[in-house]
């Protein structure tokens, strides 16, 4: 079931699959697979206890210099099961993500 939430975590708008892979071992990777060795690393497995604990630090889906931690705990309650995310970061990040601007070379100081 880990898989398939972190799989799951960020889905885009469009409702079309980012293609999320987990390799699900400590130090095993979490990445978006672009296909023809293309696609973003979003982080490494630091904890993982299956069924009930997945840690992964790493930029998440970050494009800019941060250092992040997410954990995923899931409890077993009368009626069902308790997801609770944890997300802590820590750099250079934006409150609000800025548009995609082109720029030349020499604009960019």
């Amino acid at each position: 079931m880990l898989d398939r939430l972190a799989e799951n975590i960020a889905p885009p708008p469009d409702g079309k699959s980012l293609q999320l892979i987990l390799e699900p071992w400590p130090g095993g990777r979490w990445f978006r697979d672009l296909g023809n060795g293309q696609g973003h690393l979003w982080g490494f497995v630091q904890v993982i206890k299956p069924p009930t604990l997945l840690e992964i630090t790493g930029p998440m889906m970050m494009s800019y210099p941060v250092a992040a931690h997410l954990q995923i705990r899931l409890t077993q309650i009368a009626g069902g099961t308790l997801l609770a995310l944890r997300h802590r970061a820590l750099g250079m990040i934006r409150r609000q993500p800025s548009p995609r601007r082109h720029h030349r070379l020499e604009e960019d100081h």
